[in-house]
């Protein structure tokens, strides 16, 4: 077997073992994505996995040191962060580009910053799925695993190696501090399950949360923020 035929099955199999860890994440992995105008849901309600367990999922079995990524170009329009980014791995001592998509996310309460996290986020998903990770989310079957709670049919995974430490410079996603926060008074933030909370008295602070993108949990009964790649 050539050079290029090992790498493209080693590729193969860490592609079926990422896949396997997403699909055993089970329901609290997948996310719900509707847009939404004046209250009313718009277009086609689609099924994803969250950003965060996507890139454990990577960080696990690729190892932070064996893929990156660029960001090509950035634009910031009225309402919407487009941008373009490219996916890089390595195999041995060589790495190589699998191409470049782009992303958007919408503008909330001006909060471009947000946004463009997004739309990187949105983006760098898109490459990875190029490589065919995450393909229960356009195969379909996620829709029923976050109504039910169910877990995608598993398939064995040839290896699924432990996740080593974060490296420096690499993008830690998930990771929030206090200082990507805003600081409310009575408000202290929690880290679980991958998303932000906010605890303490929020009543009369809902209008400062919603503008820094906290969403609210009717079932939890309190604010939440998704973690969104640096």
């Amino acid at each position: 077997m050539s050079d290029n035929e090992n790498k493209r099955s080693t590729i193969a199999q860490q592609v079926e073992a990422i896949n396997a860890q997403l699909r055993a994440f089970g329901r609290e992995a997948v996310q719900e994505i509707k847009m939404m105008r004046d209250g009313q849901v718009i277009g086609q309600i689609r099924y994803g996995f969250k950003p965060q367990y996507v890139f454990d999922a990577v960080n696990n079995v690729l190892h932070p040191e064996n893929w990156r990524y660029e960001v090509v170009s950035k634009e910031i329009y009225d309402n919407q962060v487009v941008a373009e980014v490219k996916l890089f791995l390595r195999a041995g001592e060589e790495w190589f580009c699998k191409g470049s998509q782009t992303g958007q996310m919408q503008i909330i309460k001006k909060n471009v910053g947000d946004a463009m996290k997004g739309a990187i986020t949105d983006a760098l998903q898109k490459c990875l799925s190029l490589l065919s990770i995450g393909s229960d989310a356009y195969r379909g079957v996620l829709r029923e695993v976050y109504h039910s709670g169910n877990r995608p049919p598993a398939r064995p995974a040839r290896q699924q190696p432990q996740r080593p430490p974060q490296r420096p410079g690499q993008p830690d996603v998930g990771q929030a501090t206090n200082n990507e926060l805003p600081k409310i008074a009575g408000i202290k933030y929690q880290r679980r399950n991958g998303v932000v909370v906010a605890v303490g008295n929020s009543f009369d602070k809902k209008e400062l949360l919603k503008s820094a993108g906290f969403k609210w949990d009717k079932s939890g009964k309190n604010w939440y923020k998704e973690v969104t790649v640096h």
